[in-house]
């Protein structure tokens, strides 16, 4: 079966900016771009499941693609299920295989739902899809996401800029949502990055005084 990644990701953006679901609408955030958190995500599915035998590859990198193709400006329904339905409409044009199909469907539909992280039952395709969208935004990433989001709000001082990153980037030192061995790896220098940071930050703004 022939799939071809970059036909797919042109599809999904062509869809978000037809359905007008390409840029967050939030007054602070207008710098985020889904089709971007999209191809990331599929950046990050690449690479957790680099040297990987007992995954179904394929399945997770055509999920990573559609995961969030479903937003649109008017949102009527579940993200996940629009964005399934809209793979659905396009596989049904391709000579894929219907159990192909049903398995990338089932994974788009299901992405959202974090806690499967979690269950023992769940397939290790769904739990690689998760983990790719998860480490999107976080890390070095997530300190430019806070530093943007805070100079939109036009901040008064360098504290508040640290709020915003304790309130947002520093969640990830006390967690780890990560099950495969590389996005743990991946995390946990996500995690010692903003660590570091804040450490220095706060040596700088006489914090630790």
């Amino acid at each position: 079966m022939l799939l071809d990644y970059h036909e797919m990701l042109e599809y999904v953006k062509e869809v978000l900016v037809q359905r007008e679901g390409i840029k967050s609408r939030h007054p602070y955030m207008t710098f985020r771009d889904r089709f971007l958190h999209i191809k990331r995500t599929y950046l990050w599915a690449q690479r957790i499941m680099e040297g990987m035998t007992d995954v179904h590859k394929e399945a997770v990198l055509t999920a990573a693609i559609f995961h969030d193709v479903g937003y649109a400006k008017e949102m009527t329904g579940d993200h996940a299920v629009i964005g399934a339905q809209i793979f659905e409409d396009y596989a049904g044009k391709q000579s894929w295989e219907e159990s192909f199909i049903q398995e990338v469907s089932m994974l788009i539909q299901k992405h959202s739902h974090k806690e499967l992280l979690s269950d023992p039952k769940t397939s290790k395709e769904l739990i690689l899809l998760m983990e790719a969208d998860l480490l999107d935004e976080e890390g070095a990433l997530g300190l430019a996401f806070d530093l943007l989001t805070e100079g939109a709000k036009k901040p008064t001082s360098y504290e508040a800029v640290f709020n915003e990153i304790m309130r947002h980037s520093a969640h990830i030192l006390t967690q780890n949502y990560m099950v495969t061995e590389k996005a743990k790896k991946y995390w946990e220098e996500k995690k010692e990055l903003i660590r570091l940071f804040l450490e220095e930050l706060k040596f700088d703004l006489g914090m630790t005084e």
